[in-house]
């Protein structure tokens, strides 16, 4: 499409404007560009998240513009992501300066007591001196001991709160208190309430379990998660799932359309038995689907009960070359496309292999909360092809789950990076 009829033509603008809001609507939530203000990171974190959904903007342009064939310029595509990085990052650094200021000059702060002492209260002290920006004034602190902490001035013990509140400006009360009780905190959220103020507390066991846990409403009731799981999020759902879509098309269409004749021919004219290996694997939950591969041997009875190692005699010569060019795992793009599978999770094991790391491994099947990948994490760190002791599968296992716990959309794109070059840079566990 020339630019002159891209101009005129108001459908596709509208279309292709509406398919950018939603992308940047998703992009926006998953970078959590639009949560609360005063929590939000410093001002280089937020760039970076802007830098991050620009890019995922671009992308889509260049897609949507490809399959709807209304062929947009590359000039336009920079010109406009060059714009949106530098409005948007203008905007938020005028806004971060002149807000950054008006605290500096004590306006705009939110004035807060603590409950308490401890780690968690010296913390949370600390997080709040350390950024300005997030606009905490801390008056003193509550504590029926008087610990001397450098937490502030000591404004006395805590059933002392209640007549301290209604005279004094306070905005909130961080309550800290080690060991609290149920009923104490009742206690406490009665008192702030009285006085109209709000009242967060950080729970005394936030330590054991490293930043990992998640505060939930299920249905109107508060609950705990003990693991982050950023693949539960629809919207990071939708992003993974449209990725997988287009891009296991796009390497079906013009990659295995001719590809996968060839080597068709190959294997058949190599050796006796299908050209395609398929077997049952553990996906998503725990359900059993059909892995689909380039068949690497020749047809033997122990393919469902021992994995390939050095030297199997039982690879035939084009399988060693599919397997060293991980060639003989491209049918599973097939299982993607169906939604067995991911471009990039845990890799996924034989029946037999799952039985026997379930008694190695108490949370092994942690992995199968996402759906198994083509690539994974483990893999391009190493841990990839045959498992020799019970340290590698362990250590496989620590990949798979800090990649579900920690996923989003460019450690994809960096693990299908990862994954190309470490096929031309060659792998000695490739086989």
């Amino acid at each position: 499409m020339q630019p002159d009829s891209f101009t005129e033509d108001f459908k596709s603008k509208f279309f292709l404007l509406i398919i950018l809001l939603f992308v940047w609507f998703f992009s926006g939530t998953s970078n959590n560009l639009y949560g609360e203000h005063r929590i939000r990171p410093g001002f280089s974190l937020e760039i970076y998240k802007t830098l991050k959904g620009t890019f995922l903007l671009a992308i889509t342009i260049v897609l949507v513009s490809y399959f709807s064939h209304s062929f947009l310029p590359v000039n336009f595509v920079f010109i406009y992501s060059v714009l949106l990085v530098l409005c948007f990052g203008t905007e938020k650094y005028i806004i971060n300066r002149f807000v950054l200021f008006l605290r500096q000059q004590g306006y705009n702060l939110r004035h807060v007591i603590i409950l308490g002492h401890g780690s968690s209260a010296q913390q949370f002290k600390n997080l709040v001196v350390e950024n300005p920006h997030l606009g905490y004034d801390i008056i003193g602190y509550f504590d029926d001991q008087n610990t001397e902490e450098q937490l502030g001035p000591y404004l006395g013990k805590i059933s002392d709160l209640e007549q301290y509140l209604p005279v004094n400006k306070v905005n909130e009360v961080i309550v800290a208190v080690p060991g609290i009780t149920v009923s104490e905190i009742e206690q406490v959220t009665n008192v702030v309430d009285k006085a109209g103020m709000r009242i967060r507390i950080i729970p005394d066991f936030h330590f054991q379990f490293y930043n990992r846990y998640e505060f939930k409403q299920f249905g109107n009731i508060p609950t705990v998660s003990l693991r982050k799981e950023p693949l539960e999020e629809t919207h990071n759902k939708f992003i993974k799932r449209t990725f997988d879509i287009v891009f296991s098309l796009l390497v079906l269409i013009f990659i295995c359309s001719w590809l996968f004749p060839l080597i068709a021919i190959i294997i058949k004219s190599g050796s006796k038995g299908p050209v395609l290996f398929k077997q049952k694997r553990l996906g998503r939950d725990r359900k059993e689907f059909w892995c689909l591969k380039f068949r690497s041997m020749y047809v033997n009875h122990d393919s469902d009960r021992k994995m390939a190692t050095k030297g199997d005699s039982r690879i035939t010569p084009i399988g060693a070359f599919l397997r060293k060019t991980s060639l003989d795992e491209f049918p599973q793009f097939w299982n993607v496309l169906k939604g067995d599978m991911s471009i990039v999770g845990p890799r996924p094991h034989m029946t037999v292999q799952n039985a026997q790391y379930m008694e190695i491994i108490n949370n092994y099947l942690v992995r199968q909360l996402i759906k198994p990948g083509i690539t994974g994490w483990a893999q391009v760190n190493g841990y990839r092809g045959e498992i020799e002791t019970d340290f590698d599968i362990k250590n496989r296992v620590s990949y798979d789950i800090w990649y579900l716990e920690n996923w989003n959309f460019f450690l994809d794109i960096k693990i299908v990076y990862l994954t190309v070059w470490n096929i031309f840079k060659g792998e000695d566990k490739a086989y």
